[in-house]
């Protein structure tokens, strides 16, 4: 966390430093018995070993933090995974006074509702992390102090069974994920948001609603806040029954006090000393027994004076002791019996009995202290008494209502736990049948791959032999008519020049003297005649720079003679030696 501290003993430490003052601590904050507890400073303060907690004491004095530690501060540490050690006070305040909102408006208000209300700030001076408020006009904890300097140099390391099965926060520094910064959309319940950030509970003097120490219970040791939106009406913000605060806790009076606890208290050590001039009455020395029995009284005297005394043994005095065992009667009638009572309070007899049991405590010490006193002194002690016996009914209707809104919250958080399993359970089990599913339609895909695959390879081999065939087929083909053109071209010319020269000869027979114009002979059905001399001499020459289209031309040309008449055969002069010429070889 990058502090280095030389000091011994922050503002805290004298709650835990000796051990009187940590059974005082344990028995306030309700720290259970498989719970250690052990003070360290934060210079002394090292890693501690595996499965204990290094907690700041201001967690529990005023972060509201208690053991087993509530689901949602572990889940929100391990969320974020940080350690205790590495937030701020704030942070401890927040979270846990957003579980106290929960219980006391029946919300359900989690990690992502809190990350989307704050941001996660990391302070590189301090090595700490704290949360700040995306919008002051929209927060969950107000009252929060704005400094926090003194309160974080006293720790505590927590052993034993500290947390809840399955809610375990880290023990050791690390690092939060940035993904985890930022809330998940789908898991915000805004409707509970807005129902918080609109409340007006535990509204302080400062018309700071959802006031961190009223909600917490402990007492504000500062004066300055962190700014919030403010109640505009204080007075009918409290003058709503539901949004009153239980009384706090306040550790440091009850250090600092020395009056005792009213139970188990003789009232005789309350009435002040009297002067007994003018008397040789002398005072009865009390014996052994009744020092011992004293010696226990103040022992268990209540939180602020935790001490133990040893039974003293019998001693030679004891034997002559006599014992106190009235006789429990109606004024000297008959004596109570086991079936009388006190109730009901209507019935006569009942005050009767009332009276006769209270006969027991007509001690004959203390009834003598009494005859002694004034009628003042009397009443004086007596108001006292009874206006002690009222604060402490007030106590025990304080923790009895605490108890019960925490009975309330583990059996809803029991109930939806066991929902949560069920529902695990269900989720677990198609979870499963859907992983079976997705290996069954992995492997048939595999399958089918491999088959594909194979019906490729195939086709690619066939491809190949079928290229290789036609280029065989080609090959051998176009050997095939070169050799039979091969044979025919010799036999085909001897014809041509055969027939013409019959020809020519049977034209001078018949005493001709030039030779008839030959008819062109086309080399098969339905070929183009080539175009006559006269045609090619009188076509004009095609202009430098002009582009020719020669698919235009081809189609031209070939298009050309069907709409033209046949060109006229050469000459019998002209053509005869240029057809005779090539056979003549």
């Amino acid at each position: 966390m990058g502090r280095k501290k030389t000091e011994k003993g922050g503002k805290l430490s004298r709650f835990v430093n000796t051990p009187e003052a940590m059974a005082v601590f344990r028995h306030i904050y309700e720290i259970p018995t498989d719970v250690g507890l052990k003070y360290v400073h934060w210079s002394d303060a090292l890693v501690p070993a595996s499965g204990d907690l290094l907690l700041p004491v201001v967690a529990i004095v005023e972060g509201g933090i208690r053991f087993p530690m509530d689901p949602l501060m572990a889940d929100f540490l391990s969320h974020l995974r940080l350690s205790p050690s590495q937030v701020n006070p704030n942070v401890f305040r927040i979270v846990m006074g957003t579980a106290v909102l929960n219980r006391r408006l029946g919300l359900e208000l989690g990690i992502h509702d809190i990350l989307r209300t704050y941001i996660l700030h990391h302070n590189t001076k301090t090595d700490a992390y704290s949360l700040r408020p995306r919008d002051v006009d929209f927060t969950l904890v107000n009252g929060l102090p704005d400094t926090n300097r003194g309160f974080d140099e006293d720790y505590l390391i927590v052993s034993g069974e500290w947390f809840l099965s399955g809610h375990k926060c880290p023990t050791k520094d690390g690092a939060p994920d940035p993904r985890r910064r930022n809330p998940r959309k789908s898991l915000i319940n805004i409707d509970s948001l807005r129902e918080a950030w609109e409340s007006e509970i535990c509204t302080d003097d400062d018309a700071q609603p959802r006031s961190a120490p009223l909600l917490l219970r402990y007492v504000v040791q500062t004066k300055s806040f962190l700014a919030c939106r403010l109640v505009k009406d204080i007075q009918a913000a409290r003058a709503n029954p539901a949004n009153l605060a239980l009384p706090p806790v306040d550790i440091r009076k009850i250090l600092d006090e020395d009056a005792p606890v009213m139970a188990g208290i003789n009232l005789r050590n309350l009435l002040p000393p009297r002067s007994r001039e003018g008397t040789s009455e002398t005072v009865p020395v009390q014996s052994t027994p009744a020092r011992s029995k004293r010696a226990r009284v103040e022992s268990s005297a209540g939180p602020s004076r935790p001490a133990t005394s040893t039974q003293p043994g019998p001693s030679a005095e004891e034997g002559s002791t006599r014992l106190w065992a009235p006789r429990m009667e109606y004024r000297g009638a008959d004596p109570v019996a086991e079936t009388d009572c006190i109730l009901p309070v209507g019935v006569d007899r009942s005050a009767t009995v009332a009276s006769a049991l209270s006969q027991a405590v007509r001690l004959p010490l203390d009834m003598e202290e009494w005859r002694k006193a004034a009628d003042d002194e009397l009443i004086s002690n007596l108001r006292r008494g009874l206006l002690m016996g009222v604060q402490a009914s007030l106590e025990l209707e304080d923790r009895f209502r605490t108890n019960k809104e925490h009975l309330a919250h583990a059996n809803v958080l029991a109930i939806k736990y066991q929902d949560a399993k069920k529902t695990a359970a269900e989720a677990q089990s198609l979870a499963e049948a859907a992983n079976s599913k997705r290996v069954e339609a992995e492997e048939s895909l595999s399958e089918a791959l491999d088959s594909l695959t194979k019906a490729e390879d195939k086709v690619r081999a066939l491809e190949l032999e079928l290229e290789r065939a036609k280029k065989e087929a080609y090959e051998r083909g176009s050997q095939e008519a070169q050799d039979e053109m091969g044979r025919q071209l010799p036999g085909m010319c001897n014809l041509y020049y055969t027939d013409a020269w019959e020809d020519a000869l049977a034209v001078l027979n018949s005493g001709q003297t030039t030779l008839p114009p030959t008819p062109l002979k086309l080399p098969f059905p339905g070929a183009v005649p080539p175009p006559s001399p006269e045609a090619v001499l009188n076509s004009p020459l095609p202009q430098l720079g002009d582009v020719v289209d020669l698919e235009e031309g081809e189609s031209a040309e070939a298009a050309g003679p069907a709409h033209e008449e046949p060109q006229d055969a050469p000459d019998e002069r002209g053509a005869a030696p240029d057809d005779a010429g090539p056979f003549n070889s």
